[in-house]
């Protein structure tokens, strides 16, 4: 029986959304920003910058380290840090978050570390490139290149599972479920909360 989901999504497809209508519709607990929350306070970073770093790699995050020092705020200087603290942290708490149960993890490449646990279900949101074109329009300003937007995140995205996990994210065989968010992410929602909850 299941009693967690996990989301993975293609950039603009609109996973993050269809984990909370899931959530809602099965009256779950939604877990994302909480994750990166609390990787932060491990990490000690502020959470905008693991927020930045959270499915990215070590070579990435030390751009970032490098930026904030070349901007004078204040951080940890990167000798210091373990550029894995955050990394670490967000697998516990996904970790913790599958043992209390009841909840729909996103993103985090969730889907691996949870991926031996048979009461984890596990659904990649994806869309075809027009479909997300169209979703992206309605978050960012006129003029923004959604194609090379869509490329470098879903290949930050690719470069983190694969570092950490040794996976590709985007390869089926990690999904019990993928469902293509053309048919809106209520459908979407819907076909998810009606596998866990039949009626």
């Amino acid at each position: 029986m299941f009693n967690v989901v996990t989301i993975a999504r293609e950039f603009g497809a609109g996973g993050a959304e269809t984990g909370h209508k899931i959530a809602a519709l099965l009256g779950w607990q939604c877990i994302d920003k909480e994750i990166i929350e609390r990787a932060a306070e491990v990490g000690h970073l502020p959470a905008d910058s693991a927020e930045a770093a959270a499915e990215r790699s070590q070579r990435w995050w030390s751009k970032v380290l490098r930026g904030f020092q070349d901007t004078g705020q204040a951080m940890i200087p990167p000798s210091n840090i373990d550029f894995d603290a955050v990394q670490n942290s967000t697998v516990r708490v996904i970790q913790q978050a599958a043992k209390v149960g009841n909840c729909v993890i996103i993103g985090r490449s969730s889907q691996c570390v949870l991926r031996h646990q048979p009461n984890v279900m596990h659904v990649l949101v994806y869309a075809p490139l027009a479909e997300k074109i169209e979703r992206m329009t309605e978050r960012f300003p006129k003029g923004t290149d959604m194609h090379a937007m869509l490329r470098r995140i879903d290949a930050e995205r690719t470069h983190y599972t694969q570092t950490y996990y040794g996976k590709d994210w985007s390869d089926r065989h990690l999904y019990h479920l993928c469902v293509n968010s053309t048919v809106g992410t209520d459908t979407c929602a819907k076909i998810v909360a009606q596998t866990i909850r039949p009626c």
